[in-house]
């Protein structure tokens, strides 16, 4: 009997969803037993699409499964959102040395197109099917907008006491990105996040933009990824450049000359729960208001909140331990 941990994975696969899967195909503690692909970053097709160059990257034989192309409810409201795409201070008037529109994400990651094939069942069923048959071991992983896990939910609230734990990337509790007050993933899809966050599975943990920011990858880091000088290695480098370039020219980091890879940072705390600091338990509810707040992760930090505790959150995170770990695990890789 295997005692590696049980995961799937959803994803909205760019460049940091990109290294959260690449890290849980490598650790030997894992067993990822697929990846549900939903848009976010950007549309399905893409992310679905680099999700299979991840796989084949790594020659994985890990299922890829397409889930939901667009949010469960914000987009019928045609006004929500108005002509704003959630992505701050992007424009296509920045551009890079080579005369190219910087960006956070481009539409196809820098790695070989993909060989394998997307699995013929959605995501969504799968992953109520998946669940449903378990044991209760199995931890999701959602790095980007909720919409497949709040789907499944919906269809079938049974799996809420079937899933482990989920830890998903989300939110910001001082931090912010998408608007004054929201973050992208949970801005892109806030009834999906509600529902996730009030549907009863027993432990579930908010790794927010408060403690991603404080996990920055730098150019010295890159540096050592070209050193390593292997295909993966260079692939990582190469995300690594595309993003300090952004976050540079879009969102600069109190750390010069760096950027987040938010969504590994969730995988990483799998495998070390030390990564994280300043990890505090408390009420986590979602706006949908589609006013100013919309999409804003409201947490509560009073003695006696009115509702339940819901949600670990965490402040903080080790940004060496990180990175180090995320160099040593593509180091290996041969």
């Amino acid at each position: 009997m295997s005692d590696k941990m049980k995961v799937i994975l959803d994803c909205d696969t760019g460049s940091d969803d990109a290294v959260a899967i690449m890290m849980a195909i490598l650790s030997p503690k894992i067993d990822l037993l697929g990846v549900t692909t939903v848009a976010g970053n950007k549309e399905i097709n893409f992310t679905t699409d680099n999700t299979l160059r991840v796989v084949d990257m790594l020659r994985s034989d890990t299922p890829v499964y397409r889930g939901c192309a667009t949010s469960m409810v914000a987009k019928l409201l045609p006004n929500r959102h108005g002509d704003y795409t959630g992505m701050t201070g992007v424009k296509a008037d920045k551009l890079d040395e080579k005369g190219e529109v910087i960006s956070y994400h481009h539409d196809c990651l820098p790695m070989p197109a993909p060989v394998s094939r997307e699995q013929p069942e959605h995501g969504v069923w799968w992953l109520i099917d998946t669940l449903m048959k378990s044991e209760g071991d199995i931890t999701l992983i959602p790095t980007g907008p909720l919409t497949n896990i709040g789907m499944a939910l919906r269809l079938e609230p049974r799996i809420a006491e079937k899933i482990k734990q989920i830890i998903f990337m989300g939110g910001g509790f001082k931090v912010f990105n998408a608007t004054a007050a929201s973050e992208f993933n949970i801005w892109a899809d806030p009834e999906a996040a509600q529902i996730v966050l009030t549907s009863g599975v027993r432990t579930i943990t908010m790794v927010p933009l408060d403690a991603t920011h404080q996990a920055n990858f730098t150019r010295e880091d890159e540096a050592e990824l070209r050193k390593i000088g292997t295909p993966l290695a260079i692939a990582v480098a190469d995300l690594l450049d595309e993003r300090i370039v952004a976050y540079n020219a879009y969102q600069p980091q109190d750390l010069p000359d760096s950027a987040p890879l938010h969504d590994a940072l969730c995988v990483a705390y799998l495998l070390d729960p030390e990564v994280l600091r300043d990890v505090r338990h408390m009420r986590v509810d979602v706006d949908m208001s589609g006013g100013f707040a919309d999409g804003q992760t409201i947490c509560d930090t009073r003695a006696y909140p009115d509702r339940p505790e819901n949600c670990y959150v965490a402040l903080g995170a080790d940004r060496l331990r990180f990175s180090r770990m995320v160099i040593d695990m593509i180091r290996a890789f041969r």
